[in-house]
């Protein structure tokens, strides 16, 4: 497609500093649930859905975005459940937050597949890191102002 005749409304601006960002994964029990997430995020969001499942070929039907949120689906193989989907999530922390963590990115996580005592866990120590990294980027800003 020629970049004239999108229409302004599609094009996505992103501010890497100040980014706020969404990140979500679950299994295809929580594809209701991601659903209802997506559907409340911002329009101009940024972020990925990572989306686990057992079989590649079952129809988990469409998981609708904002433009500036991927969505991928996992194949979990033969791993415990949602060790891949972890994985996932990690890379996405490393690209977004980890390598930069002072940029003032917030990120907005949701976790599904809790019914499994090591994704609960999983989601606990991503919560903790994204508050103390949030809090510490917080005050780096509030320092550097002064």
């Amino acid at each position: 497609m020629n970049p004239d005749e999108l229409e302004r409304e599609e094009l996505l601006f992103i501010d890497p500093n100040y980014l706020d960002c969404a990140l979500a994964t679950g299994d295809s029990a929580d594809i209701e649930a991601l659903r209802a997430w997506c559907a409340a995020l911002p329009p101009k969001s940024y972020g990925h859905v990572f989306v686990e499942v057992e079989d590649l070929a079952k129809d988990l039907g469409t998981l609708t975005a904002p433009a500036g949120v991927g969505v991928t689906v996992v194949d979990r193989g033969s791993e415990p459940a949602g060790a891949r989907a972890a994985r996932a999530v990690d890379a996405w922390l490393d690209e977004w937050l980890r390598g930069d963590p002072l940029s003032g990115r917030h990120i907005t996580f949701w976790a599904g597949m809790q019914h499994d005592p090591s994704m609960r866990a999983f989601r606990c120590r991503i919560e903790d890191e994204l508050a103390e990294v949030w809090s510490a980027a917080a005050d780096y800003r509030a320092h550097s102002a002064a």
